[in-house]
């Protein structure tokens, strides 16, 4: 009986031992699945930061562009030139007229809006009995053409000089000479020794822009 009991003791033991190896490997493991689970959601809510912080790149307003301001092409009654005050290349036409090309220039010459190879006017002047206009090679004036109409006529253009001390471009066709002086946009016209004076109603330099209408 003492030997059953010893068994049985031994029994008990062994099966309380295995309980316990069972509940500290089932303790161990369930440690082991925790520390798994609590890894996920730290990894999880990384990713999650991550994409919350993203912002997106401010959005810029486009800047209105200028309009471009419209230019003055040619010169008419109520024209009021250079108001800017800015330094011009050349006057302006008169409304009406056209700039010649290099080709028109060969064939029948310049027109008061000058054109070919004296694009810029330079002066124009309109008197009783004629519209003027000094035609530049560019607008230092040293190479120029004098271009005249007479009213009802065709338009004469010819090669042109400075005068210093009347302050006058001149030129000359056959056996009559043109005058304009600069200081009032009076037109001489001097043919067969007698002189016909033409007062100017209308007159405009490119130097001081001036302009009495």
């Amino acid at each position: 009986m003492s030997q059953t009991a010893s068994q049985r003791q031994k029994r008990v033991f062994l099966a309380l031992f295995a309980v316990g190896v069972l509940a500290v490997v089932a303790f161990a493991g369930w440690r082991l699945m925790g520390d798994d689970g609590k890894a996920e959601p730290l990894a999880v809510g990384s990713d999650s930061t991550t994409t919350t912080s993203t912002t997106a790149p401010p959005t810029t307003s486009a800047t209105p562009s200028k309009k471009p301001t419209a230019t003055t092409k040619c010169e008419g009654p109520k024209t009021q030139f250079n108001v800017e005050g800015t330094e011009q290349d050349s006057l302006l036409p008169d409304c009406g007229t056209q700039p010649v090309s290099h080709a028109e220039q060969k064939k029948s010459g310049l027109s008061l809006a000058c054109g070919g190879s004296y694009p810029v006017i330079l002066y124009k002047t309109t008197t009783t009995d004629a519209k003027t206009s000094i035609c530049g090679k560019d607008s230092s004036g040293e190479s120029f053409r004098f271009v005249t109409k007479p009213s009802g006529g065709a338009v004469i253009d010819l090669p042109g000089s400075y005068d210093p001390q009347l302050d006058a471009f001149v030129a000359k066709k056959d056996s009559t000479s043109y005058t304009v002086l600069g200081v009032d946009g009076t037109l001489l016209i001097k043919k067969d020794g007698s002189t016909t004076t033409q007062k100017s109603s209308d007159w405009i330099s490119l130097d001081n822009e001036s302009d009495y209408d």
